[in-house]
Formats: structure tokens, C-alpha cells, sequence
């Protein structure tokens, strides 16, 4: 926990350096932005040269901490105040009131955050008296894969890591958030609170990042709580289904994935962003995280360049952010270049016409420039590597409708923001219209090309699509409503429209809330507890490809082949591995091959194995010594 807070004072004094004209609020949420990424990234840094080990986790604090402390001092006169007249020191200057909308906005952030908590606390390994480990329904896929990479981070100490579920291949997939739990690993945490703790700080600089951004967007109370209950609870119309008797509201609190977010079986895929994006995905919350925070910065230097107010400071902080987003979260990278590239265009004529133009182009080739020196080594390191070893980049039109037509799947699932942006798109004019036109081709092309073997996962683009044109819809939507009279007509509108757009989000997170599910027995996790502390931490073990593995999951372990749900993904071939291992749980000739082969050095034995494979117990028994036989689980020593 120390050392999070260390983190974290680093950003303030970051964000407080950097940015000393932005009010408190603002510099605050961009402050916990920037320590998210320092968490993320100085660990890793070092761990280029000092492997991922306690070593590297210490150099790491205390550049924080010098780095905290130099910032602070930094051109400042520390001269003791004189006493004024009567002996008596001069009071020390009122803290700065918080505007209404600030507060509002911190306030109704710290309250999602805690019933996030909430999530988290239930979703993240909950511990039942029996021993078993328990989760939710959107953490019983994702957590898995996470948590095995973190702990094998943590375990292992490579750098850069393999897949601890596929050894020998590189870990392409963006691994920093899962970096960071097990850099707090090393200062005492436990997995799970390694996990949930610095969640909590990202969940917050999502939900607050979006209601600032909102209220710079549109400069009212009103337009800013709307853009932002229909972002957080967001949903489309989907919950009419629970109304006319297709579904009951049993089916919703029993079933798993049934939800009006979330109904494959009636093309319901426009996911509520709290139950299936930020807390089961963890890239995905980090790279939020980052985003908002460097879609923010853009706006400003844009503005304050064709304005004539300089712009140089906030495009190179947005610079260095940006070009640390590779490695935290690809897509989220990818999004804010397209929204650059958008938002270029879209002013151009404004700058051309203020006289600004040679400006807007130098600030955009410096943003360029910087963010692709620091992006372009991981990109060359870690992402063109999986581009080119899996079907990344397809052509898909339509992203994921099923049966029903392309405008209406939009409107069904998109809902209230999407059936408004029809309307609204040829009304915009000014600044708003830019944003939105700038932001539109994003759309268009996540609708168009798949960038990953899941067509689903486009999602973490169009997210970002939604997230601008949702603020820029909302305010023009409350223009509209202020024109109506009497006022009470428009409130009354107002709160049909947020009812309709988040009516089928509040379900999911209801249902979310409710639901549970065995992720690991107790027998699983004494054995996993086992491993830790019998065998070496690069051991390779033969077990099955379940998700639900304890020896991934839990104990940092190599094991030889793992989810395909996960590999297959992340364009990994792992067919002819996974093909080997009936072949192995059979014993004899095979597995004595493909022992030696791959190096295995233990074999673990359980309910899945035996449910799945061809185990020959005796063959095992017969030649290898037993060094774990317990709870139904037995793990078998590979000399």
C-alpha cells in the first residue's frame, strides 16, 4: 500500500509541474493518471537491465520518491515567514473552493468507485470458509489469464516475460496493469488486494476523467451528469425484453450472460462498460485510464493553439502519455491515433482561417514525433511481433450484427446516444461539430476491420468512439431541452431520456452485483500453495488447458499449453501443443518424448485431468515419485 501512495504523490507532483495553470480538480485526476503510469511503467524500465525482481521494484520507488521530492522543490524559496506585527505569524492562505461541477463529479465518481469495490471484492478470488475461491460472472473468463501474469511476473522475475501458459512464446498481449499487481506483490500485497487496490485508483480516474472532460466539453452541470450517467450505465433498449415476457427477471439474476447489455441469442452486444469492460478487462480500464487523460490534453492544445495561447506544454505532456499507451493498452493507442488524425482534419479550416495553420501542423508533427519515439520500440519489441504471428487485421463490415439490420442493431444496442446522434449530426455547428466529425471516422472503421482473431473486441475502439460522441450528443440534446417550455416539460424529457439510456446497464450491474461462481476448489488452491512452496519457480508442469487451472492462475508456474480461449486470441497457434497433451496423460513412449522434449518437471493430476484426458494413474505411479497426494489432486516429480 506504501508504495501505491508513493506512486501515486509522484503524478500530483507530476501533474502540478507540468500543467500549474489547470484548476486543482483537474490536475488531481490527471495527477493519479500519470502515477498509474509511472506504476506501470518505471518497474518495468528497470527491469530491462535488473530483471523483473525486488531489486528493480526498490530503484523504481525510490526514483518515485527522489523524483516526488525534486518536483516539490524545484524553484521554490523556502524562506521562513517573518512574524507580523503583535509576534504573531501570518495565517496561512484559504484552500481554494471547489467549483459545484468539480465537486459534484468527485462526488458521484467516489460513489461508483465504492460500489465498484464492491465488484471487486466480490469478483477477485473471494475466499469462502471451505478454502475455495469464488468470482462474478463477468470475472470467471478474464481474471484467470491476468492473475497467471502477474504472479508469474511476480514468481519468475524474467523480463521480458514469456507466456507462462504458452513458455517459449514472447508475451505479446499488453501486460503493464498486470506488471503493476506484481510490482506491489513484492511490498507485502496479496494477489488479491495487489489486484484490487490499484483498480480502485483507475476506476476513479475513469469515471472522473470523463465527467471533466465532459464538463470542458460542454461548460454546464446539466449536460455533464447526463453524458456521464449514460456513459457509466450505459445500455441500449434491450431491457424491453424483460418486460414482454421473453425473459423473466429470474432468468437475469440466474443466468449466466443474460443481460439486456449482454444477449448474444437477440444480437444485444453493446456491453455495459462497468460489468464487461473495466472490471473483468484490465488492459481495457487501464488504457481508459490513459485515454481520457490524452483526449483531454489534445482538446486543450488544440484550442489554446488556434487561440494563440501557446498549446506547446499540454502536446508534449500529452506526447509522453500517449507514447506510453502501447504497452498498457494497444487499442486504446490506436483509438487516440485515429481521433488525432480526425481532429487534424476537422480544424484544419479553422486554422487556416485564424491564421494559425503553420502552428497547428508544428504542435501536431511534435506530438507525432515524440509519441512515436517512445512508442515505436514496443511497437517494433512486442506488437508488430503478434500482428505477424496471428490473423489480427481482417476486413469484418458490420463489427458483430447478427440477424438484424446494421441501423437498427446500432440503435437497439446503442440506444438513447446513438437514435439522438442521428438527429443531432446535422444540427452541430461550431467546435462540437469537429469533435464529432472528427471522431466519426473511428466509427466507421471499427465497423469495417476486425483487429484481432475476436471481431467482438472492436469494442475497445468503438468504446472511445462513444465515449466523445456521447458528451457532444448530451449537450446538444440539453440545447433542446432549454428551449422547452414550461420548464418542468424538460426535465420531465430529461429524465425519460437517462431512464431509457441506462435502464438496461443499472439491470447488468444488478445482476452483475448477485452473481457468483467456484472459480478454484479449496482442494485446487491447497495444492497450488503446495507448489509455491515445494518447487522451483520456472517449474514446467503438465496439467490440463483449462482456464480454471490452478497452477496457472495461482501459482506463477509454467505450464505447457493453456486456454485456447486466451492463446487463440492473441493470434498464437497452440493447436499441435494442446494436441499432445491426451497423448501425454496416457504415459509410456509419448510422454516420456514430449517430457523431455519441453522440459516438463512435474505432472498435476486432478478432476479435469481425469475429466478430460486419458489419465494412466498407474503408469505415473509406477515410475515417478509421488510428491503431492491430496484432496483428490496429485502431482507426480519428473526428474
Amino acid at each position: 500500500m506504501p508504495a501505491l501512495v508513493v506512486y501515486m504523490l509522484f503524478g500530483l507532483a507530476l501533474a502540478w509541474r507540468l500543467l500549474p495553470s489547470y484548476r486543482g480538480a483537474v490536475k488531481c485526476w490527471l495527477g493519479l493518471v500519470f502515477g498509474c503510469a509511472a506504476l506501470m511503467w518505471l518497474p518495468c524500465l528497470i527491469a530491462f537491465f535488473a530483471g523483473f525482481t525486488m531489486t528493480a521494484q526498490l530503484i523504481a520507488l525510490c526514483l518515485a520518491t527522489v523524483g516526488t521530492v525534486c518536483l516539490l522543490l524545484i524553484g521554490k524559496d523556502y524562506k521562513l515567514p517573518r512574524p507580523a506585527e503583535g509576534g504573531r505569524l501570518p495565517s496561512l492562505p484559504a484552500m481554494p473552493a471547489l467549483p459545484l461541477e468539480d465537486l459534484a463529479g468527485a462526488l458521484a465518481s467516489l460513489l461508483l468507485t465504492a460500489f465498484c469495490g464492491y465488484l471487486l471484492y466480490t469478483h477477485v478470488l473471494l475466499p469462502h470458509a471451505d478454502g475455495s475461491l469464488w468470482v462474478g460472472q463477468s470475472t470467471y473468463g478474464d481474471l484467470g489469464m491476468h492473475l497467471g501474469f502477474a504472479e508469474s511476473l511476480y514468481r519468475q522475475g524474467d523480463f521480458p516475460p514469456d507466456y507462462s501458459i504458452f513458455p517459449g512464446q514472447k508475451l505479446d498481449y499488453p501486460f503493464l496493469v498486470d506488471a503493476a499487481t506484481a510490482s506491489l506483490r513484492f511490498f507485502g500485497l496479496s494477489l488479491r488486494m495487489a489486484v484490487i487496490l490499484p483498480s480502485l485508483v483507475m476506476l476513479f480516474a475513469v469515471f472522473y476523467g470523463f465527467w471533466l472532460l465532459a464538463a470542458e466539453l460542454t461548460r454546464k452541470l446539466a449536460p455533464t451528469l447526463i453524458s456521464w450517467l449514460l456513459f457509466v450505465f450505459n445500455g441500449g433498449f434491450g431491457f424491453a425484453l424483460f418486460f414482454n415476457g421473453k425473459y423473466t427477471f429470474t432468468d437475469l439474476l440466474t443466468g449466466f450472460y443474460v443481460t439486456p447489455t449482454n444477449l448474444v441469442d437477440e444480437d444485444l452486444r453493446w456491453v455495459n462498460v462497468i460489468c464487461d469492460m473495466l472490471i473483468p478487462q484490465r488492459t481495457t480500464m487501464a488504457g481508459w485510464c490513459m485515454v481520457l487523460a490524452a483526449i483531454y490534453l489534445l482538446l486543450q492544445g488544440i484550442r489554446k493553439t488556434l487561440d494563440g495561447a501557446g498549446g506547446r506544454r499540454e502536446i508534449l505532456v500529452l506526447a509522453g502519455l500517449a507514447g506510453l499507451m502501447p504497452m498498457i493498452h494497444t487499442h486504446s493507442f490506436l483509438a487516440l491515433g485515429m481521433l488525432s488524425a480526425g481532429w487534424f482534419f476537422a480544424y484544419l479550416p479553422k486554422a487556416k482561417k485564424a491564421g494559425r495553420l503553420k502552428a497547428l501542423i508544428l504542435n501536431y508533427v511534435l506530438y507525432g514525433g515524440v509519441c512515436l519515439a517512445i512508442a515505436l520500440p514496443q511497437l517494433i519489441v512486442w506488437t508488430f511481433d503478434a500482428a505477424s504471428t496471428g490473423n489480427l487485421l481482417w476486413l469484418n463490415p458490420g463489427w458483430v450484427h447478427g440477424e438484424m439490420n446494421w441501423l437498427w442493431f446500432w440503435m437497439v444496442n446503442c440506444g438513447v446516444v446513438f437514435c439522438a446522434m442521428l438527429v443531432a449530426m446535422f444540427f452541430l455547428r461550431g467546435d462540437a461539430a469537429r469533435i464529432f466529425w472528427g471522431a466519426a471516422p473511428l466509427f466507421i472503421l471499427a465497423n469495417l476491420v476486425a483487429f484481432q482473431p475476436n471481431p467482438y473486441d472492436d469494442n475497445k475502439l468503438l468504446y472511445v468512439w462513444y465515449m466523445v460522441t456521447d458528451i457532444i450528443v448530451c449537450g446538444w440534446l440539453w440545447e433542446q431541452m432549454e428551449k422547452i417550455r414550461p420548464r418542468a416539460l424538460a426535465r420531465g424529457t430529461a429524465a425519460v431520456l437517462v431512464v431509457c439510456g441506462t435502464l438496461s446497464g443499472c439491470m447488468s450491474l444488478l445482476r452483475e452485483a448477485v452473481s457468483e461462481y467456484q472459480l478454484l476448489s479449496g482442494e485446487q488452491a491447497a495444492a497450488a500453495d503446495y507448489i509455491i512452496e515445494n518447487t522451483p519457480a520456472d517449474s514446467l508442469f503438465l496439467t490440463t488447458s483449462d482456464h480454471t487451472n490452478p497452477v496457472s492462475v495461482l501459482t506463477g508456474r509454467n505450464i505447457l499449453c493453456g486456454a485456447g480461449m486466451y492463446l487463440y486470441y492473441h493470434g498464437i497457434d497452440y493447436g499441435e501443443r494442446e494436441a499432445l497433451l491426451p497423448l501425454m496423460y496416457a504415459g509410456g513412449e509419448d510422454f516420456e518424448r514430449y517430457a523431455e522434449e519441453y522440459g516438463v518437471d512435474y505432472v498435476y493430476i486432478g478432476g479435469s485431468e481425469y475429466a478430460e484426458y486419458p489419465v494412466n494413474y498407474g503408469y505415473f505411479a509406477e515410475n515417478y515419485p509421488l510428491v503431492y497426494d491430496q484432496g483428490g489432486v496429485s502431482i507426480f516429480q519428473i526428474p
